[in-house]
């Protein structure tokens, strides 16, 4: 389109073509460990441990199947014990939707690439509505979303019209796209309306020839920076790591073995992670602390240690012992040197890099910032992960607790107890015994205890 020929603001436009076209979107594929996670951190904000633990309870009582599985698939045997409980299943779900797909479809069924654990799904023992309402609240919300996931592959497709219209205005042509759904299918297991009335654009009644009023503007927008990583979507970009690799024998070797960690150990990294302060949550968005960053900062002086291409190497050795191509002794040689080299050469790397020095500083006065709870006349709070230190100007450094008998101490007690040496009465504290009892709290020296007069 050349800017010259086209003029902004209202005017006329001809309809130059119109087409519909129908379609269908199957389902989706069955869960392996990485979607569920995926999908659960995407709908519930869980995090991929938390999911992990919530099947594996879910797998110790019987009510689905193995959760540490890369695979998307079940074999035939799994498909037919799921045809046979089709009734019992429908019965868990409050829609009501058509199940008449019964014979196997390779999108799901193919015992081929079914290698030690098949998808996730449920079991042949069948719980009741009771004993799931037992559950806790996130094995409930895993169990449902798998049930109608493997339901879904039992129901027609989800069937819609996509209407595309030409329309010329000066010299220049403009599409327009929208969607009509005509057939719910396995979509109506799914409250997911409202996703696909945002994807459908409502579209005016038109016809070829029309003489219509455009109205053409030039809206000013900025770049953003790429959206932050959910647990969901990087334990889906660590599977699929090495996509962006240009050795393209390094990008087959990540593919192969699904990229970076395994089903069972991706959910763990990322805990260890964030228990070692390198990432935070906010509002289920990962960010890098400034640790993360002076950690990667200090790995960027020895560019093997991330590398996809080392990772793939390595896979590839391994791939090699397991078929006597290589000798576990080599490999084991080699790794031994690297890590030699590292502790030789990491420390006068490190303590010789400027920019290292200097991310180390701010990332020490942003922890001191950050670590400051409260400053008053007598005293200085520090806000740990569980308690408070409290710093006094005179006298020894001492502890404060963050919760007192099921209650939360908020700044305005913590400065009444390290100004006053007590506070007002409080309320919402319970006893052993679950009763809830109103009381002051004061300090005895350093010692925290309540006052009832």
């Amino acid at each position: 389109m050349q800017a010259k020929h086209v003029q902004k603001g209202s005017q006329a436009g001809l309809i130059k073509g119109i087409q519909n076209q129908a379609k269908k979107r199957a389902s989706p594929q069955l869960f392996s460990l990485s979607s569920l996670q995926s999908a659960m951190n995407k709908r519930y904000h869980a995090s991929a441990s938390q999911t992990l633990a919530a099947i594996q309870s879910l797998y110790e009582a019987k009510f689905l199947s193995y959760p540490r599985t890369d695979c998307a698939y079940i074999t035939d045997e799994e498909f037919e014990y799921l045809m046979a409980n089709l009734t019992k299943y429908l019965g868990l779900v409050s829609k009501q939707v058509a199940l008449t797909n019964t014979a196997p479809n390779k999108r799901y069924v193919n015992g081929k690439k079914v290698e030690e654990h098949y998808a996730i799904i449920m079991t042949k023992i069948v719980p009741t509505k009771d004993q799931l309402a037992a559950l806790p609240k996130l094995q409930q919300q895993v169990y449902d979303l798998v049930l109608r996931t493997t339901l879904a592959m039992f129901a027609d497709p989800y069937e819609y019209e996509e209407t595309t219209i030409i329309t010329q205005v000066g010299d220049a042509n403009f599409k327009a796209t929208g969607k009509v759904p005509t057939k719910q299918g396995w979509q109506a297991l799914f409250d997911e309306t409202k996703t696909e009335q945002q994807e459908a654009a409502t579209l005016p009644l038109v016809h070829q020839g029309d003489q219509v009023q455009a109205n053409l503007q030039t809206p000013q927008k900025e770049t953003t920076p790429p959206v932050p990583f959910t647990e969901g979507t990087l334990i889906t970009a660590m599977k699929t790591a090495g996509k962006t690799l240009d050795d393209e024998v390094a990008q087959a070797i990540l593919k192969d073995v699904q990229g970076i960690g395994t089903s069972a150990t991706r959910a763990n990294v990322l805990e260890v992670l964030k228990k070692r302060g390198y990432l935070v949550t906010e509002k289920n968005k990962l960010h890098v602390s400034e640790a993360g960053i002076t950690l990667c900062k200090a790995v960027e002086l020895e560019p093997l240690l991330t590398s996809p291409e080392m990772t793939a190497k390595w896979e590839q050795a391994l791939q090699q012992i397991s078929t006597e191509e290589r000798t576990p002794d080599n490999f084991l040689s080699q790794i031994k040197k690297f890590v030699a080299k590292l502790i030789a050469d990491v420390p006068t790397q490190l303590t010789g890099n400027a920019a290292i020095k200097q991310q180390i500083n701010h990332q020490q006065q942003a922890q001191k910032s950050a670590e400051v709870f409260l400053e008053t006349p007598q005293a200085t709070v520090l806000n740990k992960q569980k308690f408070y230190i409290v710093k006094p100007k005179q006298g020894e450094d001492f502890t404060l607790p963050k919760k007192w008998s099921s209650k939360t101490l908020g700044k305005t007690a913590i400065k009444a107890l390290v100004t006053k040496g007590e506070t007002s009465k409080l309320k919402g504290f319970k006893s052993k015994k679950g009763k809830s009892f109103d009381a002051k709290l004061k300090l005895d020296g350093h010692k925290l205890s309540f006052d009832f007069d």
